[in-house]
């Protein structure tokens, strides 16, 4: 908190859980549907719109056994850290195929990092195909700016030979990584693309967000209008500019300094914009 008692940027990310989400009706119904036939699908969209947030809801309202079940990374890397990072949540879940693996290579079930550390890639990369055929799992890959060709290969093994599922989280289809995504989700129907919110819904987010920051003392006369109008009515954008307009250094007297602000967002390309709160890795509640 601030000397005003005010919210500040580092409290967003415990705030963000209490703000609505907003007009995703039909986006949330479409990655349902895709988790309850076990399609994979890519979520397009720009920083901040609201993908992470989409599938932290959709995941939170599956079964138990279902959530359960869905593995999230939090960003893609190399091959060996996402073959990893996948194992790690394996483990976490108590998969039995991975853990008789572990003591045919003579490890026990106690000694994961040990051997998680011994093992080649190629190793680990047939523990993880084994492991995903005997049992259901849904796979979501946050934040891929990057793909690699041995990363886009284990994808298209898991997908189209191990029937299981995985769902991919991207800021575009451009750049070095849009190949590989093209080559993975080559139509229509295994795409979906997050837009702007419709004002309304916009302007109920900036609404929320005022609450939430505890910002209705400030004179707001100009600001809800040009934050509207800054954000593009992009969600995180409007979260991060309400939760800014709370620090003091934003403040003159009543007034928001929405045009420093706004610089200082795009000069920081909203760096700071955070996640849900997940605990880890984790969307299960």
């Amino acid at each position: 908190m601030n000397p005003a008692g005010q919210s500040s940027v580092s409290n967003v990310p415990a705030q963000m859980g209490q703000l609505p989400f907003l007009d995703r009706e039909a986006e949330t119904g479409r990655l349902r549907r895709a988790i309850d036939r076990r399609k994979s699908l890519l979520i397009v969209g720009p920083l901040g719109i609201g993908k992470t947030r989409l599938i932290a809801e959709v995941i939170k309202s599956l079964p138990r056994d279902r959530c359960e079940s869905c593995i999230y990374l939090s960003a893609v890397t190399g091959l060996r850290g996402t073959l990893t990072r996948l194992l790690r949540n394996l483990y976490a879940a108590e998969d039995p195929t991975l853990r008789r693996q572990m003591r045919a290579d003579g490890f026990r079930s106690s000694d994961f990092k040990a051997w998680l550390k011994a093992q080649p890639s190629a190793h680990l990369k047939g523990t993880l195909y084994r492991t995903v055929e005997r049992r259901s799992y849904w796979i979501f890959l946050d934040q891929v700016s990057v793909m690699t060709p041995s990363v886009a290969k284990v994808i298209r093994e898991l997908v189209r030979m191990r029937d299981t599922p995985v769902y991919l989280l991207t800021r575009s289809l451009k750049g070095r990584a849009a190949d590989h995504l093209l080559n993975l989700y080559w139509s229509n129907e295994h795409r979906l693309s997050l837009a702007p919110l419709p004002e309304t819904a916009a302007r109920s987010l900036v609404e929320s967000c005022i609450e939430s920051f505890a910002l209705s003392h400030l004179d707001l006369s100009t600001f809800r209008q040009e934050v509207l109008r800054v954000s593009s009515r992009i969600p995180g954008a409007i979260v991060q500019m309400c939760a800014l307009a709370a620090e003091q250094h934003y403040q003159s007297g009543l007034r928001v300094k929405t045009r420093l602000l706004h610089l200082d967002c795009l000069l920081k390309g909203y760096e700071k914009l955070p996640k849900p709160e997940t605990g880890g890795e984790r969307l299960c509640p």
